[in-house]
């Protein structure tokens, strides 16, 4: 109930807005119309029959071309991108209010002035070419206000969203190496070089340069904003092989990605949907997490998992997903893409391009 009254006060409040909008641009038009009149008769020494007509001709000019502003919204979210076409948008701007207002001005002044005043068409542009030209110097003033509002909006937008894009690319790196040092994941691996210890010398140095490896990589691509596909791969590979060593066939990761596309991706970002699935699903030898990760014909990285989810999960903060879409969203203008059912979670990342 509460919610529905407060959508009611907000489409009341912008109702009352609008109808206020309206009321303001009646009157300005007014006032537009008689210093237009003082300006080009001399004089405002006239008979009020001939304000009311000013008044009548005025609003009938001033609102529907008052109403190109709600026109310019609409043209605005499909044809114009100030930041990206900064050109063809001031065309497109341009060639849309000319035709709109050229249509309004033509046919407000042919219905005063020919058929409410039975004048001729010959002596229609002598008569009235004061009147027409003053019309669009008008436009032109309206239509560069309107502009400049657009483009400092467009601009104010596009700042915000970079400094939001930086702030949440620094909470994530720092999230990842966080999670990459975390007590938990040093701990396990280092029970699992003390249980290799003792049955398998070899096999526990071999886990020892692994790990350490892992987290020189950690240290390496936190400065870096974007890496190579292979590098990302590469990188996984590490991380899978520790936590492999850990559960052992319980989890089974298939690599089908071909490292060689010519794509980059947001470091880590690979591992962190590989940690995704292993931090919320089950994992044992009678049911194995099978993680598949992949390239789709759209170019689009593939993390599938079947779903198993735990009955108690680990603490989370619930950031991680949406931080890395936003990211790639930035970066790409695409979306990450979220698909789960009862049988499987699939995450789908636009690769970065080199011309992005």
């Amino acid at each position: 109930m509460e919610q529905k009254n407060n959508s009611y006060l907000n489409y009341t409040s912008v109702k009352k807005m609008i109808k206020i909008q309206w009321v303001l641009a009646a009157i300005i038009s007014i006032l537009i119309g008689i210093v237009t009149m003082g300006l080009l008769s001399g004089s405002l020494n006239r008979p009020i029959i001939t304000y009311l007509w000013n008044a009548g001709y005025s609003l009938s000019l001033g609102l529907p071309l008052f109403a190109n502003g709600y026109l310019f919204g609409w043209f605005e979210k499909r044809f114009i991108d100030w930041i990206n076409r900064p050109v063809k948008s001031v065309f497109a701007a341009l060639s849309m209010h000319f035709v709109y207002s050229s249509l309004v001005i033509f046919v407000v002044n042919w219905f005063w002035f020919i058929v409410l005043s039975n004048r001729s068409w010959d002596n229609f542009w002598a008569d009235n070419k004061g009147t027409i030209i003053s019309e669009y110097v008008i436009f032109v003033i309206v239509a560069s206000i309107i502009y400049a509002i657009s483009f400092f909006k467009a601009w104010r937008t596009q700042v915000e969203e970079t400094e939001r894009v930086k702030s949440e690319s620094l909470a994530l790196k720092y999230k990842v190496l966080q999670d990459q040092i975390n007590p938990h994941f040093l701990f396990n691996s280092l029970n699992v070089l003390g249980s290799l210890i003792d049955i398998d010398i070899p096999k526990a140095k071999e886990f020892n340069r692994e790990l350490s490896l892992f987290y020189r990589s950690v240290l390496h691509f936190k400065d870096q904003d974007i890496i190579s596909l292979k590098e990302e791969i590469d990188f996984v590979e590490k991380y899978i092989y520790l936590q492999q060593i850990r559960f052992g066939e319980a989890l089974q990761v298939h690599i089908i990605a071909n490292e060689k596309v010519d794509g980059k991706v947001i470091p880590l970002s690979l591992q962190a949907l590989v940690e995704n699935a292993i931090k919320h699903n089950e994992i044992s030898k009678a049911n194995p997490l099978k993680i598949v990760i992949a390239i789709s014909d759209d170019f689009e990285l593939i993390v599938e998992n079947n779903l198993q989810a735990k009955n108690l999960l680990e603490a989370t903060s619930k950031t991680g997903l949406k931080n890395l879409a936003g990211r790639y969203g930035f970066l790409t203008g695409k979306e990450m893409i979220i698909t789960k059912n009862d049988n499987y979670f699939r995450v789908s990342l636009p690769l970065i391009q080199i011309e992005n």
